[in-house]
């Protein structure tokens, strides 16, 4: 029976390290190609859009990618801790700390370039990422009291 739960564990920290690598390197491929992927979609979709929003779509899609870039990295940073089997450290209240920030930073632009979009989707993106915030926000401080809990456990023994 430990062995299964070794092989799953195993598995499954190490499975979500991998899929967040590959969520990263797509993420950099699409970065990269940001300009010619925006051109394609609005030539093979019925989307007209005018030259002065085109530009504000590319530009908030460049400025929004820094933070989503910086957030899978701690993601991927915490999920790596995590696996070696170090859950209830300092690093990992501040990599949470780091993504509730970064959400909330996602939250305002997105919500600041929809004011140039005319479109209801912003809306909804901008309360999931508040709400990503709001969760991360609690894990931290979750994660600090452990982190707490831990150490003065350590003392006594």
């Amino acid at each position: 029976m430990n062995t299964i739960r070794k092989f799953f564990k195993f598995n499954l920290s190490y499975m979500a390290c991998f899929f967040i690598s590959v969520i990263i390197l797509v993420g950099c491929v699409v970065y990269v190609a940001l300009p010619w992927l925006v051109d394609w979609y609005i030539d093979n979709t019925a989307v007209e859009i005018s030259a002065s929003t085109h530009k504000v779509m590319i530009s908030m899609l460049y400025s929004i990618g820094v933070p989503i870039f910086i957030t899978l990295v701690m993601l991927w940073l915490l999920t790596m801790n995590i696996s070696r089997g170090k859950s209830f450290i300092t690093k990992n209240v501040t990599y949470l700390r780091v993504i509730s920030v970064c959400s909330v930073v996602i939250a305002v632009m997105v919500q600041f370039f929809s004011t140039f979009l005319k479109s209801f989707f912003p809306f909804i993106i901008t309360i999931i990422f508040l709400l990503l915030a709001l969760l991360t926000a609690v894990f931290a401080n979750l994660f600090q009291a452990a982190v707490q809990y831990k150490e003065e456990n350590d003392l006594t023994v």
